[in-house]
């Protein structure tokens, strides 16, 4: 790991939990208390400035999300897409054209795909076969958080970013 500090702006589904924790820790090592929940990423790397970043987020609705499908990434990741995810797109476009030096995901990709993660490594078929049985899955994108890589392996709440309730 870079002795840089990271940060990820993410929108969290505490809801999804009981569901995705299971199949991460299981496939990845990921355990609740390293500190990131069931989310889809908005910006990663992202700045560790949580004015403007609230700015860039006024105003942004809160929404019903659906999940009924699972996907996989050709790097060997388990997915479940989000319905709608515009939204989701939208939010991501907007930090990028704001902080145009924090490419999502580093410009790994020449495309964002909105997802949320339930397995990456190993146990891939037995985590989709598993969740498939849980879909529709259904949250509420209520706002975003801001997280900071405290260690290698914990991940520390910095800010929230409240959605508009409607």
């Amino acid at each position: 790991m870079s002795s840089e500090p990271e940060h990820v702006l993410l929108v969290p589904f505490p809801e999804l939990a009981g569901v995705v924790e299971p199949w991460l820790e299981h496939s990845a090592g990921a355990r609740p208390f390293h500190g990131i929940p069931p989310h889809v990423t908005l910006l990663f790397p992202c700045p560790n400035e949580p004015a403007r970043i609230g700015e860039v987020l006024a105003g942004a609705e809160a929404f019903e999300v659906e999940f009924r499908e699972l996907r996989r990434f050709p790097q060997g990741v388990v997915y479940l897409a989000p319905e709608p995810a515009d939204p989701f797109r939208e939010l991501t476009r907007r930090l990028a054209e704001r902080f145009p030096g924090w490419l999502p995901f580093r410009g790994e990709f020449a495309e964002v795909v909105p997802h949320l993660t339930v397995a990456w490594g190993e146990g891939l078929d037995e985590a989709e076969e598993a969740v498939a049985r849980e879909l529709p899955l259904r949250g509420r994108a209520r706002g975003a958080a801001l997280l900071d890589r405290a260690e290698s392996e914990r991940w520390e709440h910095l800010a929230s970013f409240p959605f508009r309730e409607g």
